[in-house]
């Protein structure tokens, strides 16, 4: 057991940001390349807002215990836009629209992370866990690269 993980969880649970948790004793035993945290961030206006920048920060500290991030912008719920009204339905976003959110939500978590000096860690792409755990099925892993729109030679980012 990783005595690290253990107070980086405990630490969580003391802040009040971890309530209930499954299958700690596997945490605990995560292996350092096991290690990875997601952030999915449907990109519904031109701001982060406070439930962003909330998950955000948390990843961060994954991200500081050596955690790569998986860090996800879009997708097809921002199709669909800010969920606050909830009386009623909702109009789908425009393409232009949308990918100019993604452009300016994309801009200001680059001028996060780097003030928060954390840029290195979050701009390093290590898909080798995702590769790993969909090792026996590379159909589903060419289309997961597809969704994410990455090419799992270059990790980098296509738009």
């Amino acid at each position: 057991m990783s005595a690290s993980l253990k107070n980086f969880f405990q630490d969580l649970q003391n802040r009040g940001i971890i309530a209930n948790a499954a299958n700690l004793k596997n945490f605990y035993q995560l292996e350092p390349n096991e290690r990875v945290v997601y952030l999915g961030i449907d990109c519904t206006g031109e701001n982060l807002h406070i439930g962003h920048l909330f998950q955000f920060i948390q990843t961060i500290r994954f991200a500081k215990e050596g955690f790569a991030v998986l860090l996800v912008l879009g997708g097809a719920t921002s199709k669909i836009g800010d969920p606050s009204d909830k009386l009623r339905e909702r109009p789908q976003l425009e393409a232009e629209k949308l990918n100019h959110y993604y452009q300016r939500i994309k801009d200001q978590i680059t001028r996060i992370a780097i003030r928060l000096s954390v840029a290195e860690s979050i701009r390093e792409v290590n898909f080798s866990p995702l590769e790993s755990f969909y090792s026996d099925d590379p159909q589903l892993l060419s289309n997961i690269y597809q969704v994410l729109k990455i090419n799992g030679k270059d990790n980098t980012e296509k738009k």
